[in-house]
Formats: structure tokens, sequence, C-alpha cells
């Protein structure tokens, strides 16, 4: 090759440069949305939109667990260690924002190594595919079909013992009246250990949901009743009734256009909205996998209970209408009168009387079917204190209607007495 170069020299040295051209063209350095527009893909946004992948909870069990697996398969003890270089890579205990060095040559160490793991691992299940692992480790089919039946009894067995643990505990709380901690034991135990469980581990889980949930509604059910000595004359007797903060009927939010306050980002400001709005994503994320009628019906409620507590009366009766629907398909009237006890608490707190009167004629339709006499007691109160409540407020408004007639009469007999008086100067 040394002829050859000597000779083409010149050639050669036109190539390389022709390269280093086509090289620094190919870089673009001008903004994305100026390149987008171009392609006639994108004139406005500089970030592409990327669609976020929407798992099951039991879907991402499942990828977690194959994960574990895989590791578990190809490094033996040393599984739990890769486990630790996933996570530490977002640890913002080692990743602090205050070390502005030392942060990003962590963060660039740590993703760089992890990916040289995951680049051997994939090596190694190349070299040797799992299911050959899997048939080197356990020769017999027979034994091992064995193995992974005795393992599915034991995880049925406990889940049955769990399932039997939740259930004493859910009633024992119903029993001491305690309804908060009931309402977060049973989110906590049907969103984040019942929905991992599949109908091979868990044969009773319609069964079980139907338990729960129904159990959760008559401890609701079991706090309406009309306390001694109620006296419906007396201020806001319907809200007290309904168990509804005094002061909450009066802050509604009013939203004004180009305000900061309006933005969903104002509430990371307030712990209260903050809380609400994770809540309420959490309901809405559990009702696109819900498969049952009651599920929904109480994942409706849940959010229209948010929405209340947070003043957001429209979206409170738009969830429970919503719940009434899933709870009829289910012919659950626990769930749709709580539905529409929420509907009667949004009316009330603002002072809707006839929309009241409207919900409070449905829910005694419902308790009807129910048969429960000290609620036909607890409604019929309801709709004495919304009756007193409209005569309060019929009187007020002829009250004050006469006053500004009376207004109205002594200005035109005023103006009629000046005009009397003028007519009466005689002119020169």
């Amino acid at each position: 090759m040394t002829e050859f170069l000597r000779e083409n020299e010149a050639i050669c040295q036109f190539v390389r440069e022709k390269e280093k051209k086509d090289l620094k063209a190919a870089v673009d350095v001008r903004p994305l949305w100026k390149i987008l527009k171009e392609q006639e893909k994108c004139d406005v946004l500089s970030i592409p939109e990327m669609d976020e992948e929407l798992l099951s909870p039991l879907e991402v069990a499942r990828r977690a667990r194959a994960f574990d697996v895989f590791n578990q398969m190809f490094l033996d003890r040393s599984w739990v260690d890769v486990v630790f270089l996933r996570h530490i890579r977002r640890d913002p205990g080692l990743l602090l924002d205050q070390c502005k060095n030392s942060s990003e040559f962590l963060r660039t160490t740590t993703n760089k190594k992890y990916s040289e793991v995951k680049t051997f691992l994939k090596m190694l299940e190349a070299r040797s595919p799992m299911f050959y692992v899997r048939h080197k480790k356990f020769t017999n089919p027979q034994l091992m079909e064995k193995f992974r039946q005795d393992y599915l009894y034991r995880v049925q067995y406990q889940t049955r013992r769990n399932m039997n643990s939740v259930l004493r505990s859910i009633k024992f709380l119903r029993k001491t009246n305690n309804v908060a901690k009931l309402a977060s034991y049973v989110e906590e135990v049907m969103g984040d250990y019942v929905v991992k469980k599949t109908n091979r581990t868990m044969p009773w889980k319609f069964e079980f949901l139907n338990e729960v949930y129904n159990t959760l509604a008559l401890a609701h059910m079991d706090q309406l009743w009309v306390p001694k000595n109620f006296r419906f004359q007396q201020k806001n007797a319907l809200l007290s009734l309904l168990h509804f903060p005094m002061d909450k009927g009066l802050d509604v939010p009013t939203f004004v256009f180009g305000d900061r306050k309006t933005h969903q980002s104002s509430d990371l400001s307030d712990p209260v909205l903050a809380k609400s709005r994770k809540a309420i994503s959490r309901y809405e994320k559990r009702l696109v996998f819900a498969k049952y009628s009651i599920e929904k019906a109480y994942l409706m409620h849940q959010i229209g209970v948010a929405h209340l507590q947070s003043n957001r009366f429209d979206e409170c009766c738009f969830a429970a209408r919503k719940g009434i629907q899933e709870a009829e398909l289910c012919n659950n009237n626990v769930w749709r009168f709580l539905c529409v006890l929420l509907i009667i608490k949004a009316n009330a707190a603002l002072h809707k009387i006839e929309r009241t009167r409207e919900s409070l004629d449905s829910a005694i339709k419902i308790a009807e079917r129910l048969g429960s006499g000290q609620l036909m007691k607890y409604l019929y109160s309801c709709v004495n204190c919304n009756e007193e409540e409209f005569v309060v407020k019929k009187q007020s408004m002829s009250a004050s209607a006469s006053r500004r007639d009376s207004k109205v009469s002594t200005h035109s007999f005023g103006s009629e007495v000046a005009s009397a008086r003028k007519s009466a100067i005689p002119r020169e």
C-alpha cells in the first residue's frame, strides 16, 4: 500500500477533507422547531410530545418480577447489586443539586455502569437462553412441575390468610366507627395489594371485592343519624345534619382569566389541593383498569368526595352521577344512595333548595328499597331542614321586597309633593 498511497496522496487528501466537510454539515445547530418546520412535522413545539405507556398495576408487578427472575437466573446472588444500581441512578441522596460537578459525574457513571451490566446480561442470555438455563437446573420435568404447584398452593394459602385478616380488621374498624381510618385502609389494601392478585392465586377475588366495598358503604351509612335535641330552626341546620363543614359552603373558588392562581401549578403551594389532585389522579388511574361495576362506583364516589372537600361542587355532582350509573349496573342500592348523598351535600352547600329537594326525593326512594327505618328518619329530617330553609329564604325575600316597595312609594310620594309645590309657585 505504500507505493499506492504515494502515487494517490492528493486524491486521499481530497477525500479526507470532503468527509470532514460532510460530517460538519450533518450536524445541524438550528433549533428543533426550524428543522421540524422544514420537514412539515411541527412548526410550534420545540419538544415532541411523548406518549406515556399506561400499564396496569398487575403488568407493572409482572415486569418487576420478570426483571428479578432474569437477574437471579444469570447472576445468582449478585442480582441484588443490579437492583441497587438500578435504583441509585435516580437517588436524590446521591445526586444532590447543591453538588454541581460531582452530581453530574455520578449520574454519568451510574448510567454507564448500569448499561454495561445490561449489555453483559444480554450477552449471557444470547449465549445461553433462559429456558435452557432452567432446563439445565431442573432436568426432571415432573419434579419441576411439582415444585411449581407447591409454590402456587403456598401463595394461595398465604393470600387466603391475608384476606381473612383484612376482613377482620375491616369489620373491627366498622364496629369502632372509625370511618376515616377504615376508608384509608380499604384504599391501601385494594389499590396496592389485591389489584396485583390474579384469579389463579385468588379465586375468590370477586366475592372479596363485594364484601369489602359493601362493608365500607355500610360503615358510611352508619354515620347517618339524627342527634338528640337537634333544632331544625338553627342556622345551616341541613349542612350540620349532613356533617358538612359550615365554612366551606361560603368558600367557593372564583376563577379569573389570566390570574396565576387559576393554573393547576398553584396547587403545589397549597398542600391540601396538591393532596386532593394526587388522590384524584390515583382514583382515575385505577378506574381505567377496574373490571367490576361495584369497584367503579366506589372509585367515582371517592372522586366526588375529593372534589367536594376542595369545594368543586360541579365536578362532585358529575362524578356522583357517573357513580350512580355504575351502581345501577351492579344493582347496588347502597353505593347508589351514597352517590345521591354527595349530590345533596353539593346542592345544600350552594343553597340550591329546589335541587336539594329533588335529590332528597330520589334518596327517599332508594332508602325505601333498603328498608332502613333509621335512614328514613334521617332523610325526613333533612327534608324538614330544607323546607325550613325555604321558608326562611321566602320570608327574607318578601321582607326585602316590601322594603324596596316602601322606598319606591316614598320616593314617588316625595316627587309628587315636589311637583305640586312647583306648580303652586306663581309665575311672574
